[in-house]
Formats: C-alpha cells, sequence, structure tokens
C-alpha cells in the first residue's frame, strides 16, 4: 500500500550559496576521466581530440538538458529520488529505491583508483596491501567528513575542487607552452586520423573515430545533474542551480579541452607508445616538485572530490527511500547532522569490500554506467510531464520556453542517452550486460512486490512555490498510488 503526504516546503537552506553548489557540480562531474580518457582519445582520433572532448561536453549538456529547465521551476529536496517519485509517480520512485543500491558499489572505485596514484608517487605505498590501505582509508575518511553533515561536506569539497581546477589548468598552460604539433592544423594527417566517424575492431568493440572518441567522453561529461538535489540545502535553488549547472559546462570546456589541447601538442602518438593516462605527459613537461603537485590537484584531487560527492548523494537519495518505507525506515535514522547514518554505514562498508578484495576497475565502472544509463529511460518521461503538471510554475521559471522546445530537449536528451547505453553494452562483456539488465529487471520487480505487500509513506518533497500546483500534482501521485496498490 502506497501513501502521499505533502510535506510543507521548509525554509530555504543557509549551507549552500552558489560558491557551494558549484563546487559540488564541478567535483562530481569531474572525475579521473579527463586524466585517463585523453590519451585514448588521442589514440582514437588524433590531434583533433581537443575538438572531441568539446562535442562530448555539447551530448552530455544535451542529456541533461532537461535538469537545467525542471531545476529552474522545482525545488528538490530529496535527491533525485524525490524528483523522479514527484514527476514519474510512485512507481517509477519505487523502482529508482532498489536499483540505485547497485550505484554504492561504483563508489569504490574513486578510492581505488586514488590509491594507485598515491603509489605512484610514494612506491612505499604502490604494493598491493598498501593500495588496499590507502584506498580504504580514504573512503573511511569521506565517510567520517559526511557523517557531520552537509556542511562540513561542502567545506571540503571547495578546497579540494579549486585545487583541481588550478592543477588542469597548469597542465593546459605548460603543455601548450611546450607545444610542438598542429593542434588547429585539420589538413594535417595526424589531425583527424580514423575519420569523423566510429571504427570498430574484430571483436565489435568502437576502437577509434572522432565521434567514437566522443563517444569515449561522454559519461565524464553529464553527472553534475546530481545538483538538482540539493534543493534543500540551497539558498536560492531555482535561481542558484540552474546558473551552476551552466556555469559547470563552461568549466568543463576550459579544464577538459584545455588539457586535451595540451596534451596533444605536446607529444605526437609516437611518444605515448603504451601510455594511457596524462601522467607520462606530466612527467615530460612539469619539474619534478610541480609533476608532484599535478598529481595530487589533478587525478587526485578530481577522484577525492567525486567520492566526497558521491557519498553525499547517496546520504541524500537514500535518507529518503528509507523513511518512505520503500526500504527499512530505521536504516533512515538521522544522528544530530540531519544525516542518515545507519543509511551511509552501509554505503562505508559496500563501497570497502571491493577494495579489500581488489575487484577490477573496469566491471565496477560498467556496472555504474548501465544502470545510470537506465536513469535516464525513467526521467524521460517524467520531464515530459513536467509542463502539465506544474503549468503555473513552469510559466514562472526564469528559463521557459514554449513546450515544443522543451518536449524537443527531453527528446534529444532522451537519443543520446540511448547513444550512451549502446556504448557502453558494447564496451563490456556480452555475460556481463546480461548480468545488468537481469540485475535491473530484478530489481525493479521487487519495487513492484514491496508496492503491493508493505506500507509506502511517501512524504513529497518537491515543491513549486505554487500551492494550487503542488495541490493538483499531489492528488495526481494519490491517484497513482492507489493503482498501484
Amino acid at each position: 500500500m502506497i501513501n502521499i503526504h505533502n510535506e510543507k516546503e521548509p525554509a530555504p537552506g543557509k549551507e549552500f550559496g552558489k560558491s557551494e553548489l558549484y563546487t559540488i557540480a564541478v567535483g562530481t562531474v569531474i572525475g579521473a576521466g579527463v586524466i585517463t580518457l585523453i590519451v585514448p582519445g588521442i589514440k582514437y582520433t588524433g590531434y583533433s581530440v581537443w575538438l572531441a572532448y568539446f562535442v562530448a561536453i555539447l551530448l552530455g549538456m544535451t542529456m541533461i538538458a532537461p535538469y537545467f529547465f525542471v531545476s529552474s521551476t522545482l525545488r528538490c529536496g530529496g535527491g533525485l529520488y524525490s524528483l523522479l517519485n514527484n514527476l514519474g509517480g510512485p512507481r517509477f520512485g519505487g523502482i529508482y529505491a532498489f536499483v540505485s543500491l547497485t550505484q554504492m558499489f561504483g563508489t569504490a572505485l574513486f578510492g581505488t583508483s586514488a590509491a594507485a596514484y598515491i603509489g605512484d608517487i610514494f612506491p612505499i605505498l604502490g604494493t598491493p596491501t598498501a593500495k588496499i590501505c590507502v584506498g580504504a582509508g580514504l573512503l573511511t575518511f569521506f565517510y567520517l567528513v559526511n557523517l557531520r553533515g552537509l556542511n562540513i561536506m561542502a567545506k571540503i569539497q571547495k578546497v579540494m575542487v579549486y585545487f583541481l581546477i588550478a592543477a588542469l589548468l597548469m597542465f593546459a598552460v605548460f603543455g601548450l607552452i611546450h607545444a610542438k604539433n598542429p593542434i588547429f592544423t585539420m589538413s594535417d594527417p595526424d589531425w583527424l586520423t580514423h575519420g569523423w566517424g566510429i571504427t570498430f575492431s574484430e571483436e565489435g568493440k568502437i576502437d577509434g573515430g572522432f565521434f567514437g572518441a566522443a563517444l569515449l567522453f561522454l559519461f565524464s561529461t553529464n553527472g553534475y545533474y546530481a545538483l538538482i538535489g540539493y534543493g534543500r540545502n540551497a539558498k536560492n535553488a531555482k535561481r542558484d542551480i540552474p546558473k551552476m549547472l551552466l556555469l559547470t559546462t563552461l568549466t568543463l570546456i576550459v579544464c577538459y579541452c584545455g588539457p586535451a589541447m595540451a596534451a596533444a601538442a605536446c607529444m605526437t602518438l609516437e611518444e605515448y607508445g603504451d601510455s594511457t593516462t596524462l601522467v607520462f605527459a606530466a612527467r615530460k613537461i612539469f619539474p619534478p616538485v610541480l609533476y608532484v603537485v599535478f598529481i595530487i590537484g589533478g587525478p587526485i584531487m578530481a577522484l577525492l572530490s567525486t567520492l566526497n560527492t558521491s557519498f553525499a548523494n547517496y546520504g541524500i537519495n537514500m535518507g529518503q527511500q528509507c523513511s518512505d518505507g520503500w526500504l527499512p525506515p530505521v536504516l533512515g535514522k538521522k544522528n544530530k547532522y540531519g544525516v542518515a547514518y545507519i543509511a551511509l554505514t552501509i554505503q562505508w562498508v559496500a563501497v570497502t569490500l571491493p577494495v579489500i578484495f581488489q575487484f577490477s576497475i573496469t566491471t565496477l565502472t560498467n556496472l555504474v554506467q548501465l544502470a545510470a544509463s537506465f536513469y535516464a529511460f525513467l526521467n524521460f518521461f517524467g520531464f515530459m510531464k513536467m509542463p502539465k503538471l506544474y503549468p503555473h510554475a513552469w510559466k514562472e521559471s526564469s528559463l521557459h520556453v514554449p513546450n515544443g522546445v522543451y518536449y524537443g530537449f527531453c527528446c534529444a536528451s532522451l537519443i543520446v542517452a540511448v547513444i550512451s547505453v549502446w556504448k557502453t553494452l558494447l564496451s563490456m562483456p556480452t555475460w556481463l550486460a546480461v548480468a545488468n539488465v537481469v540485475m535491473i529487471g530484478g530489481f525493479s520487480l521487487l519495487s513492484v512486490i514491496r508496492s503491493k505487500t508493505g506500507t509506502i509513506n511517501i512524504r513529497t518533497s518537491v515543491w513549486s512555490g505554487n500551492a494550487e500546483d503542488d495541490a493538483r500534482v499531489e492528488e495526481i501521485n494519490r491517484e497513482l498510488a492507489r493503482k498501484c496498490s
């Protein structure tokens, strides 16, 4: 049985102004991809890699475009779960609640990868046992940080993200100073080495082409949509969140395309050889001290800032899911800082175990990507309903456009999501793809069973600022809840 309760809109938050929201968004989206993908991208397409990354950023922005419009219309207080629950209905919210359980394991890859980079700087920490200890230690540190509340999380996030941006800009500047390749000369044979399209290996995997490189980069360009879930804590959610989403897009252009230009300009394809990361180029262009600064500020801060917000995002979403009853309510119990500490502890255990048992980073990444792509299909149906569910709030939105234009953005978002799913399926073994689909289907079925056998008390935590719109949506969702029960 599903019951719907209307939660009164709380006062604006005091913790998150523009700078906090900006660093959360940037830290969430800039992970290790900028370090680990640019060199493979050069091998895919040549010196045009910087343009391929620009195209990927535009595709990523297209994929999450509906969030720009929705965030200017609605204040979301319970993470992405509450948004989907409100726009898509309780059945979709339940599916999200269970499928999102798979996402916690993906957080482990940030601790594992950061430990690997630290081992490169300090050889004494490069042994398998030391990497396990460092990885588990980093996960534990950010678990403890997030137990202290979002305010502490945001303060640490600001320091890490500004350090990260400075490191990436430093690489771009030094790399371009050492430039020797014609990265803007389209007639050069190494500018576009495999054509504008996609090339495939004998195994059917994407292994080259300009658009192939853009798809390689795509997953690293769209994670900042999660910022919409911080509406409860934002000082002015409907004004600041869409602005910070746009500013994050511009930041990605600088912090992704700049290093991509530098990496392509300072070394030839032959010089990269078997190298797969920017670390090799960094050794060539930086003095020893600045090389260490770059490794700490670049790949390590990229991983840790994403790790930090991963704990925060999971805590917000799972806390609400437990309170609503999809998961055992006791797991959503909060400490004095407003953190669902039992749920967060479960996440900490779940992400530490893969580090201890040395799970494959590739497997963890594939597990996260397919589930994340699945959300895009659920969200599409909710996004398409938004103008009719909230006609008054939508009309007053600072990003209001004619409905036809908005629906066009939603459809474009879905198309990019379909392409992303296709690329993800190609990149993983068949057995893993089948296992992912079965797992998603199983969790979806579990949500249906739970809605019919348990008691779900959903507290709506999405607010439009228009009482008439909010009351209409509440009644619509109550009717949907009756049909689902």
